[in-house]
């Protein structure tokens, strides 16, 4: 029986859907390339939260077939090394979209209306100085990318009543909102918000160059990749006020650091890479992994292929 390796939180939904298909699933305590490699040298088929999975890990996993990033960005899966092996990369694209759109305009909404801020002093019996929340109707939001995260939280923001821009390597059109170039996006918004994958171009595509081309009453979003920003300047231009705030739920480092000045700035809302996990997200995200590991080791090509085996 042909083994696939599945993550831990999902171990309930996934070993049900593997063994309904007819393979043996392989629940490990992590899925470090070490404890793959000791435990489940023979799995078929893996599937991927965030961890890395190197082109070295595959080749010594003589019976791979498939590799299914369970969620939209394949940054951790050398997916070009994949290709050269035979093995088949895929992901789970628009699986949690509704669900981190929501969050990005609920965080939006939390810098707003300085919720967070707010309920702190209020939990600590502090006394609330300068609060000067905002509406949000009027305002100018920039989102960075077009894929299917970035069209939701354009959709819902629409209603707010804001000024849409956007930016993407390939603009298009859209009835919620106007494409503009970089410079103009950063320049005008009020909140910028990420939405693009993590690739070697757009490492640190946002930085201390960026940050002074914003308004300095001005909110950064991201819910794309930590990698997007340059942490260390995001820091300085937080303290530095060269923006006012931010709302992040990724990170240059994950798990964020317990000593990460991001802790302790009072101007950053921040969340653990959660964006994506609802109820109905999970089940959709394993559902989609589970269909394509189970085409793969059929015979057949998946659905949601992000390389071309060679």
């Amino acid at each position: 029986m042909k083994k696939v390796l599945i993550p831990s939180n999902y171990k309930n939904i996934l070993t049900k859907l593997v063994r309904q298909d007819g393979f043996q699933p392989v629940c490990l305590k992590d899925q470090q390339p070490s404890t793959i490699l000791a435990q489940a040298p023979d799995i078929s088929g893996a599937m991927l939260m965030v961890g890395p999975f190197p082109g070295s890990l595959m080749k010594k996993l003589p019976n791979l077939k498939i590799v299914t990033r369970m969620g939209v960005g394949y940054d951790n899966v050398d997916y070009k090394a994949a290709a050269k092996q035979g093995i088949w990369a895929t992901h789970t694209p628009g699986s949690n979209q509704v669900s981190v759109a929501e969050n990005t305009v609920a965080d939006i909404l939390v810098l707003s209306k300085r919720l967070f801020t707010t309920s702190s002093l209020m939990r600590g019996e502090q006394p609330i100085a300068n609060y000067k929340p905002r509406i949000l109707k009027g305002k100018t939001v920039g989102v960075v990318g077009y894929g299917h995260i970035a069209r939701q939280v354009i959709k819902m923001l629409s209603g707010f009543g804001v000024k849409i821009l956007i930016w993407d390597r390939h603009p298009k059109t859209s009835k919620y909102g106007k494409f503009v170039d970089w410079k103009t996006l950063f320049t005008q918004s009020d909140y910028v918000t990420l939405h693009i994958p993590a690739t070697a171009d757009t490492t640190h595509c946002v930085n201390m160059k960026t940050f002074k081309m914003m308004k300095n009453s001005a909110f950064i979003v991201n819910f794309g990749r930590g990698t997007l920003i340059n942490q260390t300047d995001m820091v300085n231009a937080l303290k530095q006020h060269e923006i006012q705030g931010a709302a992040l739920d990724v990170f240059e480092k994950e798990p964020l650091p317990k000593q990460s000045q991001l802790r302790q700035l009072p101007n950053v809302f921040i969340t653990p890479h959660c964006a994506g996990k609802t109820v109905e997200s999970h089940r959709k995200t394993a559902e989609m992994a589970e269909r394509d590991v189970a085409r793969v080791l059929n015979g057949k090509e998946p659905l949601y292929p992000v390389n071309q085996p060679k």
